[in-house]
């Protein structure tokens, strides 16, 4: 194991200005990406789990609940997981966030499969309790 010398994104989300803060969401965005092309499935895509080193570089942590797997599922529950980590933590900030971690998902994984894992993210999201639109 290593330690990770920097801050976790938790930590600094909410206080950098909002060009800087949708730079690194959409930076996030790539790095999912990037782990969804060769079937890495963190499964607990969390700002906790984002370490912003001094660097600049973006580093995951805590891949224990994390798989190997295409399957587009698995795909749209990790970014939903990152979605609802918005709306729960950076909440004045969700919308911006998660669309910018979108933008930066799509340029990685190109804008056919992100159409697919976004459809997916919508119904994930009817299947959960007191969703009116079903």
């Amino acid at each position: 194991m290593e330690y990770v010398e920097g801050k976790q994104v938790k930590q600094i989300l909410d206080d950098l200005p909002p060009e800087e803060r949708q730079r690194l969401c959409r930076h996030i965005g790539e790095l999912i990406g990037r782990l969804h092309n060769n079937g890495i499935i963190h499964s607990d895509l969390t700002t906790s789990n984002m370490i912003l080193t001094p660097q600049g570089r973006v580093v995951f942590v805590d891949f224990g609940l994390s798989e190997r797997s295409m399957e587009l599922e698995v795909r749209g529950v990790d970014l939903h997981l990152m979605k609802r980590a918005f709306q729960s933590t950076h909440f004045r900030y969700a919308k911006e966030c998660f669309d910018a971690v979108i933008e930066g998902y799509t340029r990685a994984v190109g804008y056919k499969a992100a159409e697919e894992v976004l459809g997916k993210i919508g119904e994930i999201e009817r299947r959960g309790r007191y969703v009116s639109e079903r």
